[in-house]
């Protein structure tokens, strides 16, 4: 009983970890867009750096959260729930531009 409590618990946090980030996800991709295409204007080089930094930054902390959450696992694992972190990324993120969408209209 206690094992699966534990383990239980493992997956519970795998999946608030990925809900919890998808929520800045709106945020980070219209960031990053305005940051490589420009808004009204041309962008400049400093712009599509910051851009290609937020980038950077979004990713290590999609990898090393999921990494942490996963770190017991086997690599087959390992493996499959990075590439199902997707999933709840996704949906949570539909979910908060959609609040953006609807506040900012």
């Amino acid at each position: 009983m206690r094992q699966t409590f534990l383990t239980d618990r493992k997956f519970i946090a795998y999946w608030l970890f990925n809900i919890g980030l998808g929520i800045p996800t709106p945020y980070v991709l219209i960031y990053l867009i305005f940051g490589f295409y420009g808004f009204m204007s041309p962008p400049t080089m400093q712009a599509r750096y910051m851009a290609a930094g937020v980038l950077c930054v979004y990713l290590l902390v999609w990898f090393i959260g999921n990494y942490m959450c996963l770190r017991k696992e086997d690599r087959g694992t390992k493996f499959g729930m990075l590439a199902l972190s997707l999933l709840p990324l996704a949906i949570s993120s539909f979910i908060s531009f959609k609040i953006i969408a609807s506040i900012s209209s």
